[in-house]
């Protein structure tokens, strides 16, 4: 028997290494994706949950038919099992106009908030110019 006849079969040591090396960075992309992905789905359903707690401040004061107050008023509202800080007020929008803002935080996080919602209200005095 001589060695130079028989065929080589399975893979050589260099081979499976470099095979492993190739499928590992693969699955580590693939994993820091599907991590990317995970975060930001979480992120958009708090921007969800808390647009939707401004949103329901804002037509709470249109039911009730008050503007906001220019001073900060803050509370606390839990919605989708969590506890959220909103803070209202009137704020300049130095156009000779006045809008209502609604900052919605998540809890424990009062130094940016997760969504600013900001309705302009009308100007009288421009609608009654207009008119005439």
């Amino acid at each position: 028997m001589s060695k130079g006849n028989h065929k080589q079969r399975g893979m050589t040591l260099l081979e499976v290494m470099v095979a492993l090396a190739i499928f590992s960075t693969a699955a580590l992309a693939l994993m820091n994706s599907v991590s990317l992905n995970v975060r930001f789905t979480h992120s958009l359903g708090d921007s969800l949950q808390a647009s939707w707690l401004a949103e329901n401040q804002l037509a709470e004061a249109a039911l009730a038919q008050r503007d906001f107050p220019a001073e900060a008023r803050e509370g606390d509202e839990t919605m989708g099992g969590r506890q959220w800080h909103w803070r209202e007020q009137r704020v300049d929008t130095g156009d000779n106009g006045f809008a209502n803002e609604v900052a919605i935080f998540s809890e424990g996080d009062d130094s940016h908030p997760v969504i600013t919602l900001r309705v302009q209200t009308p100007v009288i005095g421009e609608e009654t110019d207009a008119a005439q």
